[in-house]
């Protein structure tokens, strides 16, 4: 169904999952001491995220990166590098595995120094050609103290911090910020560290901050002076609960994004005796009192996980281990399971493996998580020079990349700012004549440089946005007809997957009787009198690509009057449940006049929905956006689902008329089936034929005969893809 991906045209954060992947995939294999396909794997590693824009650039920051890309790739390529010369040595393969680790040494791998040098070979003396490789660092001598300079970088940060918080950023997030206070009993916990990313981050106007220091409902900002000094609440657990994926109570709403701020101390408190009780108990209650909000979403108590905490914290057999912040702890783990990928749960390592310790069993590994505290303090460890609060403000600025990568105006900002600040700590290190004068030469000239891009970026987008005034006001029909057919242009990974497509089978139970269809057909011809088709299936079945398939047939052979496809991707709107019809207009580029015109005209749709469980969703879409009402938007939906997901008496999340349950006629329901053994190999000839250089088809159909475990993989047609590559 799919055609083969080329790593090139794939979107920076989806290349680096990949590379992710492929590095847990060499791991693994590794661990089983299959060192070939180890090898191979780590060899798709380093190909991967060379796609990544300027390589030569990333390899100059790899010893010092100063944003979260370089960070990440710094990382992945360094550990990769490592782990394979560790591969080519166990097959024995020595002077590679040494490049191998030279090469990880260059990405930054603390330990691949020490490999090099045991895999030096012994030599009886030094040659001159040997002497020149040697690198001897020069330290200048410098007449500002590292006091001094300190106060320097801490104004730089500030001015960054007041200009930022300026901005005209839409959409600035809610966050809470979660981390163990001090506590020597446990370990170190760094907890000035966190005060300081609060007292910062509340600093950023239109940015929303809950932490354990503030009341009920209120932003970090607006506490009380006493609330922010010692943290005594009127009620933590009331605090505490916009860390969950759903709202509970009418007044306190989820959080877009939880930093975490992993220490010993957090860690250790995770290893008490009754937290896996405290999380388990919490769970259930959740259920509980999310069933309670279901059936009033007026009410403000929470009855079930008061209980529970309750229980924790006063019982004297729980209360010595019961500390507030494990609440918090076990709210993010409901918070991860709920939101799987999009949980917005940003970790920032305080202490050495402090990841390991709080977060790793229910985060997995792929998440982006901040380590620059350490970084710099094993940076002072070897002797080099570091300004007294640079961790926590790499950090902090780090953070604010995070929370803000929607906006270009902070992209713009920051972009610019870590240039201008890799440059000033460049020149407080090596220039001897760089004095405070200099700096605030510099300095004129970063926010110069900020201000003039900013005005420029704004007088594009003025123009821009003038431009579109009489796009606005031109045809809605024909507005959208050519942003279909734009997209379709530019989207080539759908072209390839057209050249390999194989049409899919169906299952439908008609008058009570259970029979088996060519998916499309089939699915038109539902379309001409019901309302609701739900697509269901296996996760690879090909659900999205048929959409994407029926969305270009519909508009292929769309007549004047005929109803206008609409492929709606659920994942991309926030809250479908309401206004879902507009957010996905707007989303195509269309005004606001245009989406009333339609609307106000009845214009007719075919709604194509997909990626219902993607979304963990219980409502009616249906329903809840009033489709065929008369004040609601007139069409047809064809709504696709993982069958998995939908669990028992489902019909009625998608009926049009739930209460007539098995009644409602206008209901529809469709099962895609797995490729027969007929299409899997019409689906391998198509593949062969797309790539003349592997193998043959009969090659393909010996290999897979030989492994009977793939018999089911290749019913499926993501996995098929996955095998033939």
């Amino acid at each position: 169904m799919l055609g083969k991906i080329s790593h090139l045209a794939l979107p920076e954060t989806l290349t680096r999952n990949l590379g992710e992947y492929y590095l847990g995939q060499a791991r693994t294999e590794k661990e089983k001491g299959h060192l070939d396909a180890a090898r191979t794997l780590y060899d798709q590693v380093k190909e991967t995220l060379k796609t990544l824009g300027n390589v030569k650039e990333a390899m100059r920051n790899a010893q010092d990166p100063q944003t979260l890309v370089d960070e990440t790739l710094r990382t992945m390529m360094a550990d990769a590098y490592f782990e394979r010369g560790e591969t080519l040595e166990g097959l024995n393969l020595f002077a590679k595995a040494r490049l191998s680790y030279i090469k990880a040494g260059i990405w930054g791998h603390e330990e691949a120094k020490h490999r090099v040098e045991a895999s030096q070979p012994l030599s009886s003396g030094h040659s001159a050609h040997s002497n020149k490789s040697v690198s001897v660092r020069t330290i200048m001598p410098t007449s500002m103290s590292a006091e001094k300079k300190s106060e320097l970088v801490d104004y730089l940060f500030e001015k960054a911090l007041l200009t930022l918080s300026s901005l005209e950023v839409s959409k600035k997030p809610s966050l809470f910020l979660v981390y163990a206070h001090d506590n020597a009993a446990h370990g170190e916990a760094k907890a000035s560290t966190s005060k300081y990313l609060i007292n910062n981050l509340s600093k950023i106007q239109g940015v929303t901050l809950y932490s354990d220091q503030t009341p009920i409902g209120q932003a970090y900002a607006n506490s009380d002076e006493n609330l922010k000094e010692d943290g005594k609440l009127e009620d933590i657990l009331t605090n505490q609960l916009c860390l969950l994926p759903h709202q509970l109570r009418a007044d306190v709403k989820p959080v877009d994004k939880v930093i975490v701020c992993c220490s010993d101390v957090l860690g250790s408190y995770l290893k008490g005796q009754s937290y896996k009780e405290f999380c388990d108990e919490l769970k259930i209650a959740y259920e509980k009192d999310r069933e309670a909000y279901s059936q009033n979403s007026n009410q403000k108590g929470t009855t079930a996980l008061r209980e529970v905490v309750k229980k924790f914290s006063e019982e004297e057999k729980y209360m010595a281990d019961f500390h507030h912040v494990l609440t918090e702890m076990a709210f993010l783990e409901i918070r991860a399971k709920y939101r799987e990928g999009q949980h917005g749960i940003i970790p920032v390592s305080l202490t050495p493996n402090s990841y390991d310790y709080c977060l790793k069993d229910f985060i997995r590994s792929t998440t982006v998580r901040m380590e620059d505290p350490l970084r710099f303090d094993w940076q002072v460890q070897k002797g080099e020079e570091v300004y007294l609060n640079q961790g926590s403000h790499g950090v902090l600025f780090k953070v604010i990349e995070r929370l803000l990568a929607g906006s270009n105006e902070a992209k713009t900002f920051l972009d610019k700012f870590w240039t201008g600040h890799s440059n000033i700590i460049s020149r407080l290190k090596s220039d001897a004549n760089f004095g405070k004068l200099e700096f605030a030469e510099l300095l004129d000239d970063i926010f110069d440089d900020i201000r003039t891009t900013l005005h420029k970026q704004l007088a594009s987008t003025v123009q821009q946005e003038h431009e579109q005034l009489q796009v606005f006001r031109a045809d809605p029909r024909a507005a959208l007809k050519e942003q279909y057919s734009l997209a379709l242009i530019q989207n080539e990974a759908f072209q390839e997957t057209l050249k390999l497509y194989v049409e899919p089978r169906c299952r439908a139970d008609i008058n009570g009787e259970s029979k088996t269809f060519e998916l499309l057909p089939q699915v038109q011809a539902f379309l001409n009198d019901k309302k609701v088709i739900l697509l269901t299936g296996d996760s690879g079945a090909g659900k999205t690509t048929f959409n994407r398939r029926l969305e270009k047939h519909l508009w292929d052979h769309k007549k004047e009057d005929d109803a206008i496809p609409l492929f709606i991707s659920l994942p991309s709107i926030d809250r479908p449940e309401h206004d879902l019809i507009a957010k996905a207009l707007k989303k195509r580029g269309l005004s606001e006049l245009q989406i009333q015109k339609l609307k106000r005209e009845n214009q007719n749709f075919i709604f194509i929905l997909d990626g219902y469980d993607e979304i963990r969703q219980t409502q009616n879409l249906y329903v809840s956006n009033s489709i065929n009402k008369s004040e609601g938007w007139q069409g047809q939906m064809v709504i696709s689902c993982r069958s998995e997901y939908l669990g028992q008496d489902y019909r009625g999340r998608f009926q049009p008329k739930p209460l007539l349950q098995d009644k409602d006629t206008s209901f529809q329901e469709v099962v895609v089936e797995p490729f027969s053994a007929e299409e899997s190999d019409q689906y391998l000839k198509k593949y062969v034929g797309h790539n003349p250089a592997g193998w043959t088809a009969q090659a393909y159909r010996e290999a897979f005969s030989k492994q009977s475990n793939l018999k089911d993989l290749i019913s499926n047609p993501f996995l098929l893809r996955v095998v033939l590559e």
